[in-house]
C-alpha cells in the first residue's frame, strides 16, 4: 500500500524517509489532510529543527510522549475555551520550546511527537513484535 496525495503522486515529504510512498502498480491509499500534516509536521522537526532519528534516541525518560501529550492537553483547553497557553507541568524542554499555534497546529505537533517516539522505540528494539507484524 502507498501514500499518495489528491493528485495521486507520492508525498514529497516522505520520500527521503520509510513511509512508504507510491511505486507503479501498487495499490494507493488516500490520506487524510490530518494524517499528511502530521507525517509533514515530522519531516519538519527532522530537516527544519533538526531532531533527527539519531537526534531522538537521547530521550529515553519519555520527553517525545510527555511533550506530545502537554500539546494535546493545550489543544483540549482550547476547545473548552480556556485560553491558557503555556505548557503543562510535564512540558520536558525549555519553554522557548514551546510553539503551540491553534488547537489543530497543536494537535498535529503531538501526533508528530507521538511518531517521534514510536520510531525511537522501534529503532531501540529493531527486531519487535510490533515491526513484523503484517496489518
Amino acid at each position: 500500500m502507498a501514500i499518495v496525495d489528491e493528485q495521486d503522486q507520492p508525498l514529497r515529504v516522505l520520500e527521503r524517509h520509510e513511509y512508504p510512498v507510491a511505486s507503479l502498480g501498487e495499490e494507493k491509499l488516500e490520506l487524510s489532510a490530518a494524517v499528511r500534516d502530521v507525517l509533514a509536521e515530522r519531516r519538519r522537526q527532522i530537516e527544519v529543527e533538526g531532531f533527527s532519528l539519531e537526534h531522538d534516541r537521547q530521550y529515553d525518560l519519555g520527553e517525545l510522549p510527555a511533550a506530545a501529550a502537554c500539546y494535546a492537553l493545550f489543544a483540549q483547553r482550547q476547545v473548552l475555551g480556556l485560553r491558557r497557553n503555556e505548557p503543562d507541568h510535564a512540558w520536558p524542554w525549555i519553554l522557548g520550546w514551546w510553539k503551540p499555534g491553534d488547537a489543530r497546529s497543536a494537535l498535529v505537533k503531538a501526533g508528530a511527537l507521538i511518531l517521534a517516539e514510536i520510531e525511537r522505540m522501534d529503532r531501540q528494539n529493531p527486531h519487535s513484535d510490533h515491526q513484523t507484524r503484517q496489518r
